[in-house]
């Protein structure tokens, strides 16, 4: 299989000549690298998808396939295999044909087809399939039978539309270890955009995350979720607690629950910061520890293997995740003492 990098250079995109769909979005994926757009909707991730895939042209910028600058070029001609969420098989086509579809408009001789439709649909789970209709398959099935017709030209690059948002959630895990599994199997690039998070984090060797047109910031999935760069970034991934903060120096900020210190290099002293602690960081404590401050509960929520928390540290909002076995020590209780440590509290830049 093909893997090619995918480089997109100050890519702008607005449709009325006001407004930014796309705002100076630049971007390097690695070849053979799984990356994930991701970002609440209309916030540009889906029409740079499209502008890759060549049914949009940008206003502005370049994208460059390999050392081949594509943006010019008509889709057909770029090389690049595309999976929508719709499926978009044709009802009528036997499985096989369906896959093999993008070989005849290529005008591959049908014996080279064949051969190459039913290596395609064995690449994704599917071998035996060849003779039915996609009324015949599952959601799931059809699927893999678009993954396996976006698979059979041997693409440079995969772009995936948020084609997991049609099936219901233990469809929709089990599509994600296929993906994953498919994708480490066979090497090639793939880009896929999605608003879920869980769908993201799960998948992606990288996250780019997009917001009004812009891409927030880049990084691993533990990059993302651990050292979120910007406000937008922190509270869209994940559940959050975010403190005003200002800075005593030395890693120390007053903040609205107290002096927090933090492991990160103090700012100028009085300089204004968020700080970014997740609920699962905070744990309970005991009352004789001089570190812990008491949590009045507003109320909790229960998930079974946790229980999420909701309260106050004196004015401040606060969330807490607790682990399922420690969560019966909440029972009936109006307050609590929690603690964190200091690693666990980021500085957000």
């Amino acid at each position: 299989m093909n893997a090619r990098s995918l480089t997109l250079r100050n890519v702008n995109k607005s449709y009325d000549g006001k407004h930014m769909a796309a705002d100076n979005v630049s971007l390097d994926i690695k070849a053979g690298e799984f990356v994930s757009f991701l970002g609440p909707s209309g916030s540009g991730k889906t029409t740079t998808l499209m502008m890759i895939a060549g049914f949009q042209h940008p206003t502005s910028g370049e994208i460059r396939l390999g050392e081949r600058a594509i943006d010019k070029l008509p889709p057909h001609k770029r090389n690049i295999g595309m999976v929508f969420q719709n499926y978009a098989l044709f009802p009528h086509m036997t499985i096989a044909d369906n896959v093999a579809f993008p070989l005849r408009m290529r005008g591959v001789e049908k014996a080279e087809k064949e051969r190459r439709s039913r290596e395609a649909l064995a690449k994704v789970g599917l071998q035996g399939f060849e003779k039915r209709i996609p009324s015949e398959l599952s959601g799931g099935q059809q699927q893999r039978v678009a993954l396996a017709r976006a698979l059979v030209f041997e693409p440079d690059i995969i772009l995936l539309d948020e084609p997991l948002g049609a099936l219901d959630k233990a469809l929709r895990e089990h599509m994600q270890v296929e993906l994953k599994r498919i994708h480490r199997d066979l090497g090639v690039t793939m880009v896929y955009v999605t608003h879920d998070q869980s769908e993201a984090m799960t998948m992606s060797d990288r996250i780019a995350v997009f917001n009004e047109g812009r891409i927030e910031q880049v990084g691993t999935p533990n990059e993302i979720y651990f050292a979120p760069k910007t406000r937008f970034v922190a509270s869209f991934i994940g559940d959050s607690n975010i403190l005003a903060a200002s800075s005593l120096g030395d890693g120390r900020y007053e903040t609205p629950v107290g002096v927090v210190d933090t492991k990160a290099a103090g700012g100028d002293r009085n300089s204004k910061a968020e700080l970014l602690l997740r609920p699962e960081m905070i744990r309970l404590a005991d009352g004789a520890d001089p570190s812990c401050q008491a949590m009045k509960i507003d109320s909790t929520i229960n998930y079974g293997d946790n229980l999420l928390v909701i309260g106050k540290l004196g004015a401040q909002a606060i969330r807490m995740r607790v682990p399922g076995v420690d969560a019966r020590r909440l029972d009936g209780a109006s307050e609590c003492h929690v603690t964190w440590r200091s690693e666990d509290v980021h500085v957000i830049a």
